[in-house]
């Protein structure tokens, strides 16, 4: 009888667990190079509107580390590479960048420039 007992309250914990509120820990936000500030150093603070065109939201700064990933077109590249890459290209209407990065910290994870 205590084995039934205490497989059913394995179970209701198992089914309590289930219905937990999910957490979005990294946000990934499409956003125009135009809406985009760049820091001058890897450790510095980057600044983008969470928007892809023109807008209104307020700017949103995220850390950037040592652990940041960058990328070009979907090819890594290093820091000095990410930024000779964002001011060296035009600023179109379809340039965009895809920053991803931790909510709790506000610290980059990755930033993805495309065209």
């Amino acid at each position: 009888m205590n084995l039934r007992k205490f497989a059913f309250l394995i179970l209701l914990g198992v089914c309590g667990f289930a219905h937990s509120q999910i957490v979005t820990i990294v946000e990934a936000v499409e956003v125009s190079r135009s809406n985009i500030s760049v820091p001058t150093s890897a450790n510095g603070r980057m600044m983008f509107k969470p928007c892809a065109g023109k807008c209104d939201a307020k700017f949103v700064a995220v850390r950037l580390t040592p652990a940041t990933r960058y990328f070009v077109d979907q090819k890594p590249v290093d820091f000095l590479g990410f930024r000779a890459a964002f001011f060296n290209s035009g600023r179109g209407t379809d340039d965009y960048a895809l920053v991803s990065y931790e909510k709790e910290s506000n610290t980059a994870t990755s930033v993805n420039l495309g065209s």
